[in-house]
Parts: structure tokens; C-alpha cells; sequence
């Protein structure tokens, strides 16, 4: 990252232009360079082709012993004046004066010819100077040693002048030949030895003007490179940084999921898709008590506890693979030795092809949870076994209490309603006996039989509220009819009464339970519902009864049954005999009752 950082850097954008620019110039340089050096080359061809094409003709002219021209049209030279002349006459009858020259006076003749009309400047001179105009110049002496030392040539192109291109100068040995023994004799030159040399300068202007078309093409070529690099270096500078801002963006993110990773209080896991753990959160160091030097690079199966067998983790990783994730608790040990529960989950991250390579597990220890647990589960258990027990001692109490009902109401049935009978029919006796002694007496006693059979009358319905008889003489469906009858008489609520069964056939404790629960509704109705209307239905099916009693009262909301000890116990009362009551009940809608018992049901008692 800091390398990349180093790159995108807005100096990084300089810096590479800058460089850019100088590789430009340094190649636009190079080629300047190299035009010019083909200059100089071309220049150099041309120079040493003049001056062999020069030695030629003085070759040819030593072949021929020297050639007669016309004096007037040969100018003034040095040692013309030793040469022969002769006088001859033209066809025409023009005298002619002709004079001859040596192969030098016509190689110096075409050099002046050379030099007036297309510029080159060609020089003959040597160490052992016999015409003193052609003495060597510094250059020329240095060329003449160069060729002494047996050179084939020798050159030099000076640098630019103001105004110019610079110079070329070249020159090439001359040799002794047996015919230049004629006036070089007294020079001691050998034959083949160097007796001087042929020089030439050329003006590079001609040859550099005839590369400016290829050099301005140059020049357009780099531009235009420059150019393209610049837009690439920007570009790769533009495109770079954007890379760099994404993956700093990227490294942050990856740095505060590390973090956050760190930082939780479950542990974290990270594996290859071989299971080999490339990284741990310090939660996972301490849970676990290894150093996270001692894990990275190890396999988590250097944590089992030994409590799963392999088909667990055969189901384990095939859920894993095939799903991608898996979630549950597993037994596993600390470096301690110590074994302990853990709640895992493990996600799978695939690539963009779908191959899985990364695993990543977090955990947290659920020791104490569930220790928690077990505590909970034994209180749960404690507290189940305590319900059973208080509904044992609920279905005994309410056994006992009707037990306890049918023995009273049986007692004041048969010794209170006896003792009462008889002593009504005593004063019924009394009252006809004791007209004699006046109606005051007679009133008394009619008085007093009123009073017995009034009570006559409450000890009847104390009875029946205790244990009506009816429910054990003529059964079920007689009792609860008697008792909706009673219920409208005494309220002025109209009761409906609807039954399946003109008796049913029920055990005497299950046929107990339907009544009291009908009795205890009716009773509810009667003092909290205000209702204007109810009904009773009483279902008989092959496996069990079906209650349901409505009312179109006030109602009440859901919460107020637990207030309601009448309702608590027909639910108690249901619930002992293995059925189950619903109470479905909303402020000015009413109330509806629904109750099921089952036939028959195993209690212990």
C-alpha cells in the first residue's frame, strides 16, 4: 500500500512527466545526432569519391607523360614556366601556342574548376613542399603524419560556425608513382612511398539542408509521442489512484472488520478451504488459552473433545459443503485440558466461480449458560412434579369435597328433612287440636308451621346446591335440565338447553365434572354478565363430551379470567380429567365457553 501510495502521489504525476519529457528530448536528441552523423557520412562518400575520381585522372595524365593545351587558356601557374612550348598551326591557318602541362597542373585545374562552381575547396600539399602554396595548414600537417603512420585517410568534421554548417575536411594519400620520379626526384621518396596528400573540404550545409524534411517528420513523431505518453501517464496515474483509493477504502474496511473481529467477546475463527487456520481473534486465545502463534497454521481438529463420533462430523461437513453454513453446539477442550460446550457457527465464502476458500467460525462458550440450563431444567422439573403433586392434591380436595357434599347433603336430606317433615306434620296436628283455645293460639302454631316448611323448602335447595340428587338418581341430563330450569326462575334469564343424549352414560366423576362446571357458568352469568339471553349445549362423541355455553353479556377482557377463581377452577377441574377448556371473551361481546372431557382418563388417586 505505501508503494502505491508512492505512485498515485500528485508529485509521482510530475515527476513522471518530467521524466517523460526528458526521454522525449534525449531520443529527439539522438536522432539530430544520428541525421547529422549521416550527413557527415554521406559528406564523407562524396569527398573521398572526388578525390579518387581526381587521383584518377592525375593517373591517367601520368599514363600519357603530360598533355598540350592552349597557353592563353591555362592560367598562371607556378612551374609552368619550366614546361615545354610549342607553336602549332589549325586547319584554319590560327596560330596556336601550346604549352605542357604535368599531371598536377591538370589535377590542380579541375580542383579550381571544382571549388569556383559547386564549392569544394581541394588541396594537394606535402611534408617536402616544392610550391609553397600548398603548404599544410595544422590540420593538414597532423592528416599528413596520420598517413606517414599508414592510414588509409584521414578526417575531421568541424563543429558549427556562426552562419554555417560546419566543414568536412578529408584527405587521402598520394603515392609516388615511377612517372612522378621525373620532377620528385630530388625528394628521396621511394616508389609507393608517401609522397603527399589530396585534401578536400566540403560544406556539411548542403548534406544537413537535405535532412531537415526527414528531421521536421522527426520532430512531429516525438510530439506526437509526447503527447500519447503524456495521456498514458495520466491516465495510468488517474486509473492508479482510483485503485488505491478503492483499496484503501478496502484495506480500511478490511482493518475495521479486523477490529471489529478483535474486539468481540465470541471468538472468531478464520481457515482455508482445507480447514488449516490462517488467523484468531484474541477472544478465541483467551476462551481456548493458546497463543495464536500456536494455532495459526494448525487444524481445528487440534481442539476436539473426544465427546462426538466421526459420523457427527461426516454431517457436519457435508451440511458445510453443501450449504455453506452450519450452526450448533459442539463439545470441544481447551488447552487446558478442560472440555466445554461452545454454540458454533461456521459460514463458507466462495469465489466468483462457486469454490469454496475461506471458512469462517464464530463461537462463544455456553458454560455457564448451560449450567444456567441444567438449573433451569431441574427447577423446571421440580416445579412440574410440584404441579403434579398440588394437582393431585387439588383432584383429592375436590374428591374429598364432593364426597364431603354428598354426605351432608344426604344428612340434612334424610335426618334434618325427616325431623322437618315430622315436625310439620305435629303442628299441622297441633294447629287442628287448638281451635278451643282461641285464634291467637291457632295463629301461632299456623305461624310456626309456616317457618317449618319454609325451611323445608331452603333445606331442599341447600341440598341440591350441596348434591343434587337428581344427579345420582335419574343422571346427567335430568340434573343439568332441573338446574337451567331453576337457574331461569330464579334470574328471568331465558336459557336454551340443547343435548345430544336424553341420558349419558358417564362415569360418576366425569358426569360430577359436567355439572359443576355448567353450574359454576350459570352461576358466573348470573352475577357478573348481565346478559339478556343463554344457551347450554351438551355433546356426546366416542371420545368424550363437548360443553358449550354462551351468553351475550358485558364480557371481560382477556387478562380478568386469572382474577376469576370460578373460571381457575373449571380449569382445574377440566384439566384433571384430561380435557381442556377455552374461554373466548371481549368487553360488550359476550362470553363463550368451550369445554372437552375426554371419556375415560387414568388418574392416580
Amino acid at each position: 500500500m505505501r508503494k502505491l501510495s508512492l505512485i498515485v502521489a500528485p508529485i509521482a504525476l510530475v515527476l513522471g512527466i518530467v521524466l517523460w519529457t526528458v526521454l522525449v528530448v534525449i531520443s529527439l536528441w539522438s536522432q539530430r545526432q544520428q541525421l547529422d552523423r549521416t550527413a557527415v557520412a554521406l559528406a564523407k562518400i562524396d569527398a573521398i569519391a572526388n578525390l579518387r575520381k581526381d587521383m584518377a585522372i592525375r593517373k591517367w595524365a601520368d599514363t600519357l607523360g603530360g598533355i598540350y593545351v592552349n597557353e592563353s587558356k591555362m592560367s598562371n601557374v607556378e612551374s609552368l614556366d619550366e614546361q615545354e612550348r610549342l607553336v602549332a598551326t589549325r586547319g584554319t591557318g590560327e596560330i596556336l601556342k601550346l604549352v605542357s602541362i604535368a599531371p598536377i597542373h591538370i589535377l590542380l585545374a579541375i580542383q579550381d574548376i571544382s571549388h569556383k562552381t559547386y564549392g569544394t575547396k581541394e588541396r594537394l600539399t606535402s611534408l617536402q613542399l616544392r610550391n609553397r602554396a600548398n603548404a599544410p595548414d595544422e590540420w593538414e600537417a597532423d592528416a599528413l603524419k596520420a598517413l606517414q603512420g599508414g592510414a588509409e585517410m584521414a578526417t575531421e568534421a568541424l563543429p558549427q560556425q556562426a552562419g554555417g554548417h560546419g566543414l568536412l575536411r578529408v584527405m587521402i594519400p598520394m603515392k609516388m608513382d615511377k612517372e612522378c620520379l621525373e620532377c620528385h626526384r630530388d625528394t628521396l621518396v621511394p616508389v609507393g612511398g608517401l609522397r603527399g596528400g589530396a585534401a578536400i573540404s566540403v560544406d556539411l550545409n548542403t548534406y544537413r539542408t537535405a535532412q531537415e524534411p526527414a528531421w521536421r517528420t522527426i520532430q512531429y513523431w516525438h510530439f506526437g509521442i509526447w503527447l500519447l505518453g503524456l495521456t498514458t501517464i495520466y491516465a495510468f496515474w488517474f486509473f492508479s489512484r482510483r485503485r488505491a483509493a478503492e483499496q484503501a477504502k478496502q484495506e480500511a474496511d478490511r482493518r475495521e472488520n479486523e477490529a471489529a473481529f478483535a474486539a468481540m467477546a465470541e471468538g472468531a475463527v478464520i481457515t482455508d478451504a482445507q480447514g488449516c487456520i490462517l488467523w484468531v481473534n484474541d477472544a478465541f486465545c483467551t476462551i481456548y488459552g493458546y497463543m495464536r502463534n500456536e494455532v495459526i497454521g494448525q487444524n481445528p481438529r487440534i481442539l476436539k473433545s473426544g465427546r462426538h463420533d466421526a459420523a457427527f462430523y461426516r454431517e457436519f461437513w457435508r451440511q458445510l459443503t453443501q450449504t455453506g453454513r452450519w450452526r450448533g453446539e459442539v463439545w470441544n477442550m481447551r488447552k487446558s485440558g478442560e472440555v466445554f460446550p461452545e454454540e458454533l457457527s461456521v459460514q463458507a465464502l466462495r469465489d466468483p466461480d462457486g469454490r469454496i476458500v475461506r471458512f469462517i467460525s464464530i463461537f462463544s462458550d455456553i458454560t455457564e449458560r448451560k449450567g444456567n440450563e441444567d438449573e433451569l431444567q431441574k427447577k423446571r422439573q421440580q416445579l412440574e412434579e410440584s404441579e403434579a403433586r398440588l394437582r393431585e392434591l387439588a383432584e383429592f380436595l375436590q374428591t374429598v369435597r364432593e364426597e364431603e357434599r354428598t354426605r351432608i347433603a344426604r344428612e340434612l336430606h334424610d335426618e334434618m328433612g325427616q325431623a322437618l317433615t315430622a315436625l310439620r306434620i305435629d303442628l299441622g296436628w297441633l294447629r287442628n287440636k287448638c281451635s278451643p283455645l282461641g285464634a291467637p293460639m291457632v295463629e301461632r302454631v299456623g305461624s310456626a308451621l309456616g317457618v317449618v316448611e319454609h325451611s323445608i323448602v331452603s333445606l331442599r335447595r341447600i341440598s341440591e346446591d350441596l348434591r343434587p340428587a337428581m344427579l345420582d338418581s335419574l343422571g346427567l341430563a335430568a340434573a343439568v335440565e332441573h338446574h337451567v330450569e331453576q337457574f331461569s326462575q330464579r334470574t328471568g334469564i331465558p336459557c336454551r338447553l340443547n343435548m345430544n343424549r336424553e341420558e349419558f352414560d358417564l362415569d360418576d366423576r366425569l358426569a360430577t365434572a359436567v355439572f359443576r362446571v355448567v353450574q359454576e357458568a350459570l352461576t358466573n352469568v348470573a352475577r357478573h354478565a348481565e346478559a339478556s339471553e343463554m344457551s347450554v349445549e351438551i355433546n356426546e362423541t366416542d371420545d368424550g363430551i363437548r360443553l358449550t355455553m354462551r351468553d351475550n353479556g358485558c364480557g371481560f377482557s382477556g387478562a380478568h379470567d386469572k382474577k376469576t377463581f370460578g373460571l381457575l377452577g373449571m380449569r382445574e377441574r377440566i384439566s384433571m380429567l384430561g380435557g381442556r377448556l377455552e374461554i373466548d371473551s371481549q368487553p360488550s361481546q359476550g362470553t363463550c365457553i368451550t369445554g372437552w372431557l375426554p371419556h375415560r382418563k387414568a388418574i392416580q388417586t
